[in-house]
C-alpha cells in the first residue's frame, strides 16, 4: 500500500469514527431529552448537543479537506498528515 493510500485510509477511518460519534451524540441527546424534566433542561441538552455535533462536523470537514490536499502532497507532507491523524509525532 502506498503512503497516499495509507493516508487516505487513515483519514477515512477517522471520518467514519467521527460520523459514529455524531450519531451517538444525537442518540444520547434524544435519551436525555426524554428524561428531562423541564424546558430549561431540554434547551441545555439541545445546546450542548448542537455544539458537540458542530465540533465533530468541523473535524470531518477538515479531514475531507486533508483528503483533497493529500492527492498533491509530497511524500514528506503525506507522512506528516499520517502522523497527525494517527497521533504519532
Amino acid at each position: 500500500m502506498s503512503l497516499l493510500d495509507s493516508v487516505n485510509k487513515a483519514i477515512e477511518t477517522k471520518i467514519d469514527e467521527w460520523d459514529k460519534q455524531v450519531e451517538a451524540e444525537q442518540a444520547e441527546a434524544e435519551r436525555q431529552m426524554a428524561a428531562a424534566e423541564n424546558e430549561k433542561a431540554k434547551a441545555d441538552i439541545q445546546s450542548r448537543m448542537k455544539q458537540n455535533v458542530e465540533d465533530l462536523q468541523a473535524r470531518i470537514d477538515d479531514a475531507r479537506k486533508q483528503l483533497d490536499d493529500a492527492k498533491d502532497a509530497s511524500e514528506e507532507r503525506l507522512q506528516k498528515i499520517k502522523d497527525a491523524i494517527t497521533g504519532k509525532s
